[in-house]
């Protein structure tokens, strides 16, 4: 039977799970509809109507709670008279000089011991108690009827690719919202959090029903992986927001014990298995919303222990990945055929402001201004002065037909395939009629520029920390496929053995592997 526990990578653009298989770590399905199934795109559709998760009653809530309570110290309690029994039994053994039977006891007492300790534990967490007691509650409030289908889409929550291209097709039906680990450590109302705790509970329900239904068991437990520094403008106190978020939307999703690990470091899990020599390794994880690196030591022969802090020699991370990347490419091919550097008939420059947040999925307030009727007015306005009308008439239908998570895609694809090729056409027919835009990759090197400065600026400032450099350089994260973030690196460090890694399953392996050593 596969274990009650599995790894999740919660990214920025991309969600994937791993579960324990016959010994072995394997990625599960999480999305049907999509050309890569074990990926899932972080994002969903909230259409009107939604559905809140089911919300239990506070007295259901405290008779969890004191019966969990009362299991467990029933269980501790014959533990310790198993522990006594145990003792007893191994003292007349060795009075009779019977070492086989002595061992046989020995063992089972050490096995006694941890369960006592583990009872102790739980009934010393509070925190425990209340999140398994809540998601029983919760299960109480949920029709037995629900279909798997009507617990995934929740009524009118849809994920992934089916959420985006519903999106596509009804954008003002609703709210797509993009990454919403972005938003987790950002400083916004209490109330809009709150909604982003229930959007995150959902997804990581949606996850973990994933999990139950291909592994045929319940899920209660987890190691997810997070970045070094959440995308965030409040330093640390971000990321203690963001992971006690985290921990809370775990509660609520169903699990009963959530562990968090770094992403670089559950990378470096996933290499360990396969080195047959100690090296001294950088992970350098590249994602969409944030650049992390871990400075470790790997060996095989440390590969199965849980605490490894003495071979964690440097962690850093910057607050910035692909979609800013994306952002500045956008900004410099795009920008211009809606109008951008252009001028009134009367000479004056149509002011950049007009253009803020028309790319800015990482931004809520950003584009929810640019969709607001403010900017309406003054687009409408800036159309009816302009010397080229036309461009701001693509503007137009953009703010109008709310395209910009379109566009955003349009532009990732592009830089997939310029990975290929040295330049490409990109149509950009749903917003003009045979409108479309040379891209070259230089265009993406130049616009790669200032965040490559900045990565290479964390990776000296760990060699730094540690006093000398890696004998490798692991790239991994979807910004480690990029041709040019590779040349780049290469170029950087000429004397560091670079590997390219799995850009989608690294972390959430390793995320697994964490798990087996928590949690088995």
């Amino acid at each position: 039977m596969a274990p009650d526990y599995i790894g999740i990578d919660f990214g920025t653009c991309n969600c994937s799970v791993a579960a324990w298989v016959n010994n072995q770590a394997e990625l599960i399905p999480v999305d049907d509809n999509s050309d890569m199934p074990f990926k899932i795109r972080s994002s969903i559709y909230l259409k009107a109507g939604d559905r809140p998760l089911p919300k239990p009653n506070m007295h259901s809530i405290s008779k969890y709670e004191s019966e969990i309570s009362r299991d467990l110290n029933r269980q501790l309690n014959e533990t310790q008279k198993e522990i006594i029994k145990l003792n007893s039994q191994i003292q007349q053994a060795a009075k009779d000089q019977l070492p086989g039977k002595v061992e046989g006891l020995q063992f089972l007492l050490q096995s006694a011991a941890q369960k006592e300790q583990r009872f102790s534990d739980e009934l010393g967490k509070s925190a425990f108690i209340k999140a398994k007691a809540t998601r029983l509650a919760m299960a109480d409030s949920v029709s037995k009827e629900d279909t798997l289908n009507d617990m995934l889409v929740s009524g009118s929550i849809l994920f992934g690719e089916t959420g985006f291209n519903e999106f596509l097709i009804s954008p003002d039906e609703g709210r797509y919202i993009n990454s919403p680990k972005n938003f987790l450590g950002a400083k916004i109302p209490k109330v809009l959090l709150d909604d982003f705790e229930t959007i995150v509970a959902r997804f990581l329900s949606y996850l973990r029903i994933r999990a139950e239904k291909h592994l045929g068991r319940q899920i209660k437990r987890a190691v997810i992986a997070r970045p070094v520094n959440y995308h965030s403008t409040m330093g640390e106190l971000g990321n203690k927001q963001a992971e006690a978020l985290m921990a809370r939307a775990s509660a609520q999703a169903g699990f009963d014990e959530v562990h968090f690990i770094h992403e670089p470091l559950a990378a470096a899990y996933h290499f360990e298995q396969k080195i047959n020599k100690s090296t001294k390794a950088m992970v350098v994880d590249l994602g969409g919303g944030t650049s992390d690196i871990t400075f470790c030591r790997l060996s095989a022969e440390k590969a199965d222990k849980l605490n490894r802090d003495d071979d964690i020699l440097s962690t850093q991370g910057i607050r910035q990945g692909g979609i800013a990347c994306d952002k500045h490419l956008a900004n410099g091919v795009i920008s211009p055929l809606f109008g951008r550097g252009g001028r009134t008939v009367d000479g004056r420059a149509v002011p950049n402001v007009l253009f803020s947040g028309t790319f800015s999925i990482d931004n809520m307030p950003e584009i929810t201004d640019f969709y607001s009727h403010n900017r309406a007015s003054a687009i409408r306005q800036y159309i009816i002065d302009s010397e080229d009308p036309l461009k701001l008439l693509r503007l137009q239908r953009v703010q109008k037909n709310r395209l910009t998570h379109q566009l955003m895609h349009s532009i990732e694809r592009a830089k997939i395939k310029l990975s290929d090729s040295e330049q490409i056409r990109l149509p950009l027919d749903y917003v003009e009629s045979k409108l479309e835009v040379n891209i070259t990759r230089s265009d993406t090197s130049d616009t790669m520029k200032v965040w490559l400065d900045k990565l290479f600026a964390i990776i000296e400032t760990s060699i730094e920390e540690v006093g000398y450099a890696p004998e490798i350089i692991y790239l991994t994260g979807g910004m480690g496929l990029s041709p040019i973030v590779q040349e780049a690196v290469k170029a950087e460090y000429p004397e560091v053995n670079i590997e390219i890694a799995d850009a989608f399953s690294s972390v959430v392996m390793g995320a697994a592997i964490k798990a087996k050593r928590v949690f088995a």
